[in-house]
């Protein structure tokens, strides 16, 4: 009788485009999801990520209102991101509500 060899499943990179074994990926803790990009190519973008921000290579891709000289866009990036809080803080607390009347119910 023949024994089976266990079947290894194989994912393919999505940066470097190699079929590796599953082992060579990392797993999402959170979701149980498998990332799409191998270890090695998951650590090269991170170390490259991490350079660029560190030697200022990378501009924000958002408005540092810190660094915004003119005080009339300023005030205005301040005002729009209390909005952008605020909106989000009754969005949350609606859903608890919703939440908790359906608990009860």
């Amino acid at each position: 009788m023949e024994t089976l060899s266990p079947v290894i499943p194989f994912r393919r990179c999505g940066a470097c485009g190699r079929e590796l074994p599953l082992t060579e990926f990392y797993i999402n803790k959170r979701t149980g999801r498998i990332d799409n990009y191998c270890k090695e190519c998951r650590r090269r973008f991170s170390v490259e990520r991490y350079r660029r921000a560190q030697f200022g290579e990378c501009p924000a891709d958002y408005p540092v209102i810190t660094a915004t000289a003119d005080t009339t866009r300023r005030m205005a990036l301040i005002l729009h991101a209390r909005q952008v809080v605020r909106s989000r803080v009754m969005r949350r607390l609606r859903r608890l509500r919703e939440e908790e009347a359906a608990a009860e119910s």
